[in-house]
């Protein structure tokens, strides 16, 4: 008997058609080796595939961590661009609001730099909110000073004051409505505040006479004009020219009779000349 050979029977049940299988027992042990190897390799393999896998799995997380990450602080650069911009434009506003603010006292006739100051705040400690609240106090500061009889109406020494005093034509103790302030004839008056003409000529013992109404309950009254330059319905702003120095109506010489009235009272317009 061949001591290198293994024959396995198959036999069917009932003892019926028994058949032999023969091979070389050196055989059965290459095939075994050959499965054995390969299921190793495939096992490898397996393991290799999949533990690659899950690290490209685990680098894809990470790099859509980080894309995130990036995608986020680009909005967050983009916003911060946006701020930035808005309080730079709103900053840019206040100033050209402060320096036409300076340009409307010059208009006024009051000889008065604006001044500055407090406390010093970093760009990135202020917010569009706290600059734009700042922005409206100025903006609402500037209309009432464009609206509000603030100023001279020309450059001149002031020769009689509001209030009693002794009638140049009388020679008696009488009321005075406003102030005179010397003046050359044909020098140019101009009005202190926004408003609307609603008087522009002849005016009882004030002669040639413009009477501006402005916001706020105030009128200004400027008389014996020589020339009247604007006309009643005309809207006014502060600094326009609305006439000429005179001396019509009841006058002893060249000067400007100014008024300045309140809820139909009439106040005293040395208050009104400068800013205190």
């Amino acid at each position: 008997m061949d001591r290198d050979r293994i024959t396995i029977m198959l036999v069917k049940p009932g003892g019926e058609g028994a058949k032999s299988l023969s091979m070389k027992i050196s055989h059965l042990k290459a095939a075994l080796f050959a499965f054995t190897v390969f299921t190793i390799f495939s096992l490898l393999s397996f393991t290799s595939t999949y533990m690659f896998y899950k690290d490209s799995e685990i680098k894809s997380d990470s790099v859509n961590k980080l894309l995130s990450a990036i995608n986020i602080m680009n909005r967050d650069i983009t916003k911060s661009e946006v701020i930035e911009t808005k309080l730079r434009t709103r900053l840019t506003d206040i100033e050209e609001t402060l320096l036409e603010m300076q340009e409307l006292l010059n208009k006024k006739g009051i000889k008065k730099h604006l001044s500055v100051g407090g406390e010093f705040i970093p760009p990135d400690r202020l917010s569009v909110s706290y600059v734009e609240f700042m922005q409206k106090d100025i903006d609402e500061i500037f209309d009432t000073m464009k609206g509000i009889p603030v100023g001279s109406p020309l450059e001149g020494k002031l020769n009689s004051k509001f209030g009693y005093r002794s009638d140049p034509f009388r020679s008696k103790f009488g009321f005075h409505s406003g102030i005179d302030i010397d003046a050359d004839h044909g020098e140019p008056i101009v009005v202190t505040a926004d408003g609307k003409v609603t008087k522009a000529g002849w005016h009882h013992s004030y002669g040639k006479t413009v009477i501006v109404d402005h916001q706020d309950g105030y009128e200004t009254l400027y008389g014996h004009l020589s020339a009247v330059t604007v006309k009643e319905g005309q809207k006014v702003t502060v600094g326009e020219v609305i006439g000429k120095a005179g001396s019509t109506g009841r006058s002893t010489g060249t000067h400007l009779h100014y008024e300045v009235v309140k809820n139909g009272k009439r106040i005293d317009p040395s208050n009104y000349l400068t800013l205190k």
